[in-house]
Protein backbone atom coordinates (compact mmCIF):
# COMPACT_ATOMS: atom_id res chain seq x y z
CA UNK A 1 0.00 0.00 0.00
CA UNK A 2 2.96 2.35 0.74
CA UNK A 3 4.57 1.23 -2.46
CA UNK A 4 0.82 2.76 -4.56
CA UNK A 5 1.40 5.60 -2.31
CA UNK A 6 4.47 6.67 -3.36
CA UNK A 7 3.44 6.07 -7.60
CA UNK A 8 0.64 7.83 -6.93
CA UNK A 9 2.42 11.11 -5.58
CA UNK A 10 5.02 11.10 -8.31
CA UNK A 11 2.27 10.25 -10.75
CA UNK A 12 0.69 12.97 -9.45
CA UNK A 13 4.07 15.23 -9.63
CA UNK A 14 3.92 14.56 -13.54
CA UNK A 15 0.67 15.25 -14.33
CA UNK A 16 1.26 19.15 -12.89
CA UNK A 17 4.16 19.98 -14.05
CA UNK A 18 2.57 19.50 -17.66
CA UNK A 19 1.02 22.35 -16.45
CA UNK A 20 4.30 24.04 -15.14
CA UNK A 21 3.03 27.54 -15.88
CA UNK A 22 0.19 27.15 -13.62
CA UNK A 23 1.46 25.32 -10.65
CA UNK A 24 2.19 26.44 -7.01
CA UNK A 25 4.14 24.74 -4.82
CA UNK A 26 2.35 24.64 -1.12
CA UNK A 27 4.29 23.41 2.05
CA UNK A 28 2.52 23.81 5.20
CA UNK A 29 3.16 23.09 8.87
CA UNK A 30 0.24 22.11 11.57
CA UNK A 31 0.92 21.57 15.32
CA UNK A 32 -1.80 20.79 16.52
CA UNK A 33 -5.01 17.83 16.27
CA UNK A 34 -8.33 19.33 17.41
CA UNK A 35 -10.57 16.11 18.05
CA UNK A 36 -14.34 17.36 18.00
CA UNK A 37 -16.00 13.90 17.42
CA UNK A 38 -16.52 10.77 19.23
CA UNK A 39 -13.49 8.82 19.72
CA UNK A 40 -13.55 5.26 21.29
CA UNK A 41 -9.77 5.25 21.62
CA UNK A 42 -9.36 9.05 22.98
CA UNK A 43 -8.13 7.37 26.16
CA UNK A 44 -5.21 6.22 24.70
CA UNK A 45 -4.00 9.80 22.89
CA UNK A 46 -0.50 11.07 24.10
CA UNK A 47 0.33 14.59 24.29
CA UNK A 48 -2.88 15.93 24.79
CA UNK A 49 -3.34 18.70 26.10
CA UNK A 50 -6.45 19.46 27.75
CA UNK A 51 -8.02 17.18 29.90
CA UNK A 52 -10.17 15.34 27.53
CA UNK A 53 -7.93 15.21 24.94
CA UNK A 54 -9.74 17.78 22.71
CA UNK A 55 -6.58 19.21 21.88
CA UNK A 56 -3.90 17.02 21.08
CA UNK A 57 0.19 18.16 20.31
CA UNK A 58 0.06 16.08 16.40
CA UNK A 59 2.88 18.03 14.43
CA UNK A 60 2.23 17.33 10.96
CA UNK A 61 4.18 18.76 7.58
CA UNK A 62 2.57 18.99 4.24
CA UNK A 63 3.74 19.31 0.93
CA UNK A 64 0.32 20.58 -1.79
CA UNK A 65 0.99 20.96 -5.86
CA UNK A 66 -1.93 23.15 -6.89
CA UNK A 67 -2.78 23.47 -10.75
CA UNK A 68 -4.56 26.11 -11.70
CA UNK A 69 -7.75 25.00 -14.30
CA UNK A 70 -9.27 28.36 -14.50
CA UNK A 71 -8.16 31.74 -13.35
CA UNK A 72 -6.96 31.92 -9.78
CA UNK A 73 -10.82 30.67 -9.30
CA UNK A 74 -10.34 26.77 -9.57
CA UNK A 75 -7.76 24.64 -9.63
CA UNK A 76 -6.34 20.77 -8.31
CA UNK A 77 -4.27 19.77 -5.28
CA UNK A 78 -2.48 17.04 -4.45
CA UNK A 79 -1.34 17.07 -1.04
CA UNK A 80 0.94 14.40 0.62
CA UNK A 81 1.72 14.95 4.45
CA UNK A 82 3.45 13.40 7.55
CA UNK A 83 2.44 13.22 10.95
CA UNK A 84 2.71 12.20 14.52
CA UNK A 85 -0.88 10.72 15.28
CA UNK A 86 -2.98 11.35 18.37
CA UNK A 87 -1.04 8.18 19.81
CA UNK A 88 2.51 9.39 18.78
CA UNK A 89 2.49 7.17 16.18
CA UNK A 90 3.66 7.76 12.85
CA UNK A 91 1.54 8.43 9.90
CA UNK A 92 0.56 9.75 6.75
CA UNK A 93 -2.09 11.18 3.82
CA UNK A 94 -2.27 11.92 0.91
CA UNK A 95 -5.57 14.03 -0.15
CA UNK A 96 -7.09 14.80 -4.06
CA UNK A 97 -8.87 17.71 -3.55
CA UNK A 98 -10.42 20.73 -6.10
CA UNK A 99 -10.24 24.16 -4.79
CA UNK A 100 -12.37 26.66 -5.37
CA UNK A 101 -11.83 31.02 -4.44
CA UNK A 102 -14.68 32.35 -2.45
CA UNK A 103 -13.83 35.82 -3.11
CA UNK A 104 -10.67 37.96 -3.53
CA UNK A 105 -10.38 41.44 -2.08
CA UNK A 106 -6.80 43.13 -3.46
CA UNK A 107 -4.23 40.90 -2.03
CA UNK A 108 -6.75 38.98 0.20
CA UNK A 109 -8.49 35.78 -0.55
CA UNK A 110 -10.44 33.10 0.87
CA UNK A 111 -10.36 29.33 -0.96
CA UNK A 112 -12.67 26.41 0.30
CA UNK A 113 -11.28 22.68 -1.00
CA UNK A 114 -12.79 19.29 -1.15
CA UNK A 115 -12.08 15.62 -1.53
CA UNK A 116 -11.42 12.63 -0.55
CA UNK A 117 -7.89 11.24 1.50
CA UNK A 118 -6.08 8.12 2.08
CA UNK A 119 -5.30 7.51 5.33
CA UNK A 120 -2.06 5.17 6.94
CA UNK A 121 -0.88 5.31 10.16
CA UNK A 122 0.83 2.36 12.30
CA UNK A 123 -1.52 0.15 13.68
CA UNK A 124 -3.21 1.12 16.75
CA UNK A 125 -4.19 -2.82 17.67
CA UNK A 126 -0.87 -3.25 18.75
CA UNK A 127 -1.77 -0.98 21.99
CA UNK A 128 -2.97 -1.73 25.20
CA UNK A 129 -6.62 -1.22 25.87
CA UNK A 130 -7.19 -0.44 22.22
CA UNK A 131 -11.04 -0.63 20.99
CA UNK A 132 -11.35 -1.74 17.12
CA UNK A 133 -12.23 1.10 14.96
CA UNK A 134 -14.45 0.08 11.78
CA UNK A 135 -12.50 0.56 8.43
CA UNK A 136 -9.19 0.56 8.89
CA UNK A 137 -7.10 -2.06 7.04
CA UNK A 138 -4.54 -3.97 7.98
CA UNK A 139 -1.21 -4.60 5.52
CA UNK A 140 1.65 -5.36 7.56
CA UNK A 141 2.61 -2.72 10.88
CA UNK A 142 0.39 -0.14 8.75
CA UNK A 143 -3.28 0.39 8.80
CA UNK A 144 -5.23 2.31 5.70
CA UNK A 145 -8.50 3.79 5.66
CA UNK A 146 -10.33 6.27 3.28
CA UNK A 147 -12.34 9.57 4.44
CA UNK A 148 -13.56 13.02 3.08
CA UNK A 149 -11.45 16.14 3.15
CA UNK A 150 -12.00 19.70 3.56
CA UNK A 151 -9.79 22.72 3.86
CA UNK A 152 -11.03 26.63 4.26
CA UNK A 153 -8.26 28.68 3.75
CA UNK A 154 -7.15 32.47 3.56
CA UNK A 155 -4.04 33.49 1.64
CA UNK A 156 -2.13 36.79 1.44
CA UNK A 157 -0.42 38.06 -1.52
CA UNK A 158 2.85 38.69 0.02
CA UNK A 159 4.15 39.62 -3.54
CA UNK A 160 4.55 38.62 -7.14
CA UNK A 161 5.38 35.39 -6.24
CA UNK A 162 4.97 34.43 -2.66
CA UNK A 163 2.21 34.56 -0.95
CA UNK A 164 1.18 33.38 3.04
CA UNK A 165 -1.75 30.80 3.84
CA UNK A 166 -3.84 30.17 6.59
CA UNK A 167 -6.27 27.52 6.59
CA UNK A 168 -8.38 24.89 8.62
CA UNK A 169 -8.24 21.50 7.46
CA UNK A 170 -10.25 18.58 8.26
CA UNK A 171 -9.49 15.15 7.27
CA UNK A 172 -5.80 14.36 7.47
CA UNK A 173 -6.39 12.36 10.31
CA UNK A 174 -9.95 10.33 10.74
CA UNK A 175 -12.47 13.23 12.75
CA UNK A 176 -9.60 15.50 12.93
CA UNK A 177 -9.30 19.22 12.18
CA UNK A 178 -5.91 21.20 12.33
CA UNK A 179 -5.00 24.59 11.91
CA UNK A 180 -2.03 25.30 9.43
CA UNK A 181 0.22 27.77 8.40
CA UNK A 182 1.44 27.65 4.83
CA UNK A 183 3.95 29.48 2.36
CA UNK A 184 3.03 29.21 -0.98
CA UNK A 185 5.47 29.96 -4.11
CA UNK A 186 4.56 30.33 -7.86
CA UNK A 187 5.94 28.28 -10.57
CA UNK A 188 4.90 31.34 -13.16
CA UNK A 189 2.71 34.47 -12.45
CA UNK A 190 0.57 34.15 -15.55
CA UNK A 191 -2.55 33.41 -15.54
CA UNK A 192 -4.42 31.88 -18.32
CA UNK A 193 -8.20 32.75 -19.11
CA UNK A 194 -8.42 35.38 -16.07
CA UNK A 195 -12.04 36.19 -14.90
CA UNK A 196 -12.77 39.88 -15.29
CA UNK A 197 -12.21 41.42 -11.95
CA UNK A 198 -12.38 45.10 -10.97
CA UNK A 199 -10.22 44.63 -7.91
CA UNK A 200 -7.51 42.09 -8.45
CA UNK A 201 -4.19 42.45 -7.94
CA UNK A 202 -3.23 41.56 -12.05
CA UNK A 203 -2.14 43.61 -15.08
CA UNK A 204 -2.00 42.83 -18.74
CA UNK A 205 1.34 42.75 -20.85
CA UNK A 206 1.75 41.64 -24.04
CA UNK A 207 -2.01 39.99 -24.23
CA UNK A 208 -1.18 38.03 -20.90
CA UNK A 209 -2.76 38.65 -17.21
CA UNK A 210 -0.16 38.66 -14.87
CA UNK A 211 0.19 39.07 -11.13
CA UNK A 212 1.24 42.89 -9.37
Amino acid sequence: MRKKLLILFFVSLGLTSLAFSQTMLHPKFSFVGIHGFSEPNRHLFENKIDAEAWFVTEPALMFSIETLIYDEILSLSFMPGFYNDAVSKPALFFAVSLKMRLFQSWRNSMYVSAGGSILGRERWETIHGYVYERGFKANGSWEYNVGPFAELEYVLMLNERNDLSFSTIFGHQQRTFTFSVGYRFWLSTIIKHPKKCGNCPFIKIDNKHKKY
